[in-house]
């Protein structure tokens, strides 16, 4: 048999209702033409695989498709209060009545169920307007899925659900049926006159047709509301979605019917079991999340969002009722309710693989309280790393998010997270996990500096450390490499979860097994760019000052933390020079502390110029372990061992009076342990110093970071006449 690959062109997925037409051109085919009828997707273009040609699909649209019954009695604008204010909605209810046509014949059925609805309620005393009213919106639906034909039951179940005496809608189908001034179901008939109706013009309903499947901009269209679906027809200078008839869009009737057809596969239905609530009930639809498109906007009233699936490999109709059924998107073991959720799901493989994408459409008031569906974002199906490093974080954030009463700034940095996360999920920027570090640092220091909402929430506080791999550009970043090295440091290797100087630097404490926050950082001083330098050598100093010898020891105890990525030479000397943006580096710091997190280290390459001499001589005094050397100075070479510790007072003096007095003290040091230095020798030791206008105070939080121990063997042959020991090698 003949199989046709026909690519829809005029039914692009780049709005919500071609999406909805390609799905409803495939439905209606399986169930009336040919069930192997089969549909795919090329990014946003449906390709449809077909025993007919596009010719034949034409001739049989306009000459054998059979409408399915779509009707909405509980809607004053259906056609159905017979009260003359819906005078075009009333007259094509009354033309299909009045048609033989046997293919109209399921719609008549269903409209006269719809006047059996309306008889009942009157007779219960819902006279008039009051039948339509809110209150009695849900006994009129309750009466017509009890009185409905069978085929008329999946428009019900679209446009919505009942739960007890509530009615929920499907933002998908407006408030059941009602997109503003716009009644679907009536739209729905009116065009459908329009191409099969008693005086509907056959060589028109054809060549609509055709530019529906084809694309082609060649025939004229009608004018009329366009709704929320392909917001895009609207023309002209005054023209409006919903606007008046000389100021509404160019309509081609044919999407307006297969939008509706397509519709139906977003009937409530397995999925329901899987929601938190019926409001959640329908598949791939979720409460919105205002974020993640260009357009979002904290003050617009987003009344739902819908992912739509796209797929590769050609599905037929059995296959799809079975993929909206389930309409499966499911992280951390249960349906996901919102966007933000959503996306997690997709990062986590929680929706079918057999999916390449999902293309976003957020529905949103705009245009006064009419609801239009903005196409945001496409999320490849794909496992993504980033879901195991925020789903902790996310939890948190939603604890957050579910306070009353947020204040306004920490509300601003909530939704910079938000922001951040959502478009680290989806993958739609490379930057994304480096600007949500720094958001959450400043929203975990907003939380703790209110007093209100610190009552209520906890610090934020992981399972165990982890480990961010950034992209190459950020990773190679000097203020990045720097932050990770000093929030990896921890005191001992087991134990990394609470980076070391997160009480030191930030309003978080440990309070036995748990963290809780402090009035002000331990150090006294806020971590900011302008403070950095400062807020760590505070943390040095006050660090230095607990450190205790182990009972034995004949030697003080290493200044070198135990745990900890280390800086590589060139980095930290950058920072002693001050060639580091600061509050970059803050940023990430105060972040990466909160989240407990660490990045790998890419290998830097050295700057070429000479090692910073007042740098080479103190690093390995913060050593952990003794130097095995050979001593260049004189005629025979020496091997002997060097244990270098620094004085208690060191980085407190380096703090208040510079590097002059610590390296006097240091070159003593260096020479009573047998390394002869070659720096800071009269007369040219002040020389050095003043060449370099090394700073105490950025010096001092320098020796705060790991360094590895062949960086700091070669800083003391630098400073010394001696060479590492070949016969016990350096660690690195």
């Amino acid at each position: 048999m003949v199989s046709f690959q026909i690519p829809l062109r005029g039914l692009r997925a780049t709005t919500l209702g071609g999406y909805l037409s390609a799905l409803g051109l495939l439905r209606i085919l399986a169930t009336q033409q040919d069930t192997t009828t089969r549909l795919r997707w090329a990014d946003d273009l449906p390709v449809l695989t077909s025993a007919s040609s596009i010719d034949e699909l034409t001739t049989w649209l306009v000459s054998s498709y059979e409408p399915s019954p779509i009707v909405s009695p509980w809607n004053a604008g259906a056609g159905f209060t017979g009260n003359g204010k819906s005078v075009e909605a009333e007259r094509i209810l009354a033309q299909i009545e009045d048609s033989h046509d046997p293919r109209l014949a399921v719609l008549r059925e269903a409209i006269a169920a719809g006047r059996k609805v309306v008889a009942e309620g009157r007779a219960r005393g819902w006279a008039g307007e009051s039948l339509w009213a809110k209150q009695h919106k849900q006994s009129v639906i309750s009466l017509c899925r009890n009185t409905f034909p069978d085929e008329a039951l999946p428009w019900i179940d679209v446009a919505a659900v009942l739960s007890g005496p509530e009615v929920h809608f499907n933002p998908v189908a407006g408030t059941g049926g009602n997109f503003g001034r716009q009644e679907l179901s009536a739209t729905y008939l009116q065009h459908l006159a329009l191409v099969l109706g008693p005086k509907a013009d056959h060589s028109h309903a054809a060549a609509w047709a055709r530019a529906a499947l084809t694309g082609a901009e060649d025939i004229p269209y009608r004018r009329g509301a366009v709704g929320q679906f392909d917001p895009g027809r609207a023309g002209g200078v005054l023209a409006s979605i919903w606007g008046e008839p000389d100021k509404q869009g160019f309509v081609n009737p044919w999407r307006t019917i297969l939008t509706c057809e397509g519709l139906l596969l977003f009937a409530s239905a397995a999925v329901r079991r899987n929601a938190a609530k019926p409001g959640a009930a329908w598949p791939f639809s979720v409460h919105a999340t205002p974020i993640g498109h260009p357009t979002a906007s904290t003050g617009e009233t987003a009344k739902g969002e819908i992912w739509a699936p796209l797929w590769e490999r050609p599905a037929n109709l059995a296959e799809l009722e079975q993929l909206f059924g389930e309409g499966r998107a499911r992280w951390a073991g249960a349906q996901a309710k919102d966007g933000l959720l959503f996306a997690l799901a997709i990062s986590a493989l929680g929706v079918d693989r057999n999916l390449a994408a999902f293309r976003r459409f957020v529905i949103v008031e705009r245009l006064g309280q009419n609801p239009i569906a903005i196409r945001a974002t496409d999320v490849p199906v794909a496992l993504r790393g980033e879901h195991t490093l925020l789903a902790e974080p996310y939890m948190w954030l939603t604890r957050l998010r579910r306070k009353d009463k947020i204040p306004a700034g920490v509300a601003a940095l909530l939704r910079q997270c938000d922001q951040a996360l959502f478009a680290a999920i989806t993958g739609s920027d490379t930057t994304a996990m480096a600007r949500f570090v720094i958001a959450f640092g400043h929203l975990h220091e907003a939380v703790a500096r209110s007093g209100r909402l610190r009552q209520d929430i906890a610090p934020y506080q992981p399972r165990q450390a982890r480990i961010w791999e950034p992209p190459p550009g950020i990773a190679r970043q000097l203020e990045l490499q720097l932050a990770s090295a000093l929030a990896s440091l921890a005191e001992t290797r087991t134990e990394r979860a609470m980076p070391a100087l997160r009480p030191l630097l930030t309003r978080v404490t440990r309070s036995r097994d748990r963290l809780v926050w402090a009035d002000s950082p331990a150090t006294g001083t806020e971590l900011l760019g302008s403070t950095l330098a400062q807020a760590l050598a505070q943390a040095h100093r006050l660090r230095l000052q607990t450190l205790k010898a182990s009972p034995g020891d004949t030697e003080p105890p290493a200044a070198e933390f135990p745990a900890g990525q280390t800086a590589a030479l060139p980095a930290l000397e950058s920072f002693v020079d001050g060639e580091c943006d600061d509050e970059l580096t803050a940023n990430y710091l105060r972040g990466l502390m909160a989240l407990s997190w660490s990045t790998s280290q890419p290998t830097p390459v050295h700057h070429g110029h000479a090692l910073n001499p007042v740098l080479s001589v103190l690093l390995p005094f913060f050593a952990t372990d003794p130097f095995r050397l050979v001593s260049t100075w004189g005629p025979d070479p020496v091997t002997f061992t060097a244990t270098l510790r620094p004085r208690p007072d060191w980085i407190a003096r380096l703090i208040a009076a510079g590097s002059a007095g610590v390296l006097d003290d240091a070159l003593l040091r260096l020479q009573l342990a047998g390394c002869r230095p070659l720096v800071g020798r009269p007369p040219d030791r002040a020389d050095a110093v003043a060449a370099h206008h090394t700073d105490g105070t950025r010096l001092a939080a320098a020796l705060l970071m790991r360094v590895r121990t062949r960086d700091r063997t070669k800083a003391l042959s630098a400073a010394t006449a001696t060479r590492p020991d070949k016969a016990s090698p350096v660690t690195t």
